[in-house]
């Protein structure tokens, strides 16, 4: 069964959709923490809370290089860092600058993010990052 590029842009909204419920949840948490009966304690649901969206962002650039990594083996038998696995796509499927950039954008924001850092260069919110995601996706074909 060939694989569609819609699904893939799909696959990736949803990782943002599971965000904005896990947010709207960890909101109504945080607004009745004192009322609910519950192990936790506030600061520890404020911190968790204070996560969410690095979370969801490490989740969704995930989605996008599996997606990614599958096309390429449609077409080469390498194993690239993704770095070099963005600028190959671009390159063979003539994607304009501006999405590499914003896609390397995003997966700079991600390394940031695992990796720690005390200084992280550029936040990127999960919307602007499911936006730079997927019309770089868009440019695959949509079929393979």
């Amino acid at each position: 069964m060939p694989l569609k590029r819609f699904e893939w842009n799909s696959r990736i909204k949803t990782v943002e959709l599971d965000y904005r419920i896990a947010r709207y949840a960890f909101d109504r948490l945080m607004e009745n923490a004192q009322l609910i009966k519950t192990d936790f304690k506030y600061r520890d649901i404020a911190r968790a809370s204070g996560m969410l969206e690095a979370t969801y962002t490490i989740l969704l650039i995930a989605e996008f290089e599996t997606g990614l990594r599958m096309y390429w083996e449609t077409i080469r038998s390498t194993h690239p860092k993704t770095e070099d696995l963005l600028n190959g796509l671009a390159a063979r499927l003539g994607i304009p600058n501006q999405l590499i950039e914003d896609a390397h954008l995003v997966r700079e924001y991600r390394n940031d993010l695992i990796h720690e850092r005390e200084d992280i260069g550029h936040p990127i919110s999960i919307d602007a990052s499911r936006d730079h995601l997927c019309a770089f996706f868009y440019r695959l074909p949509p079929n393979w």
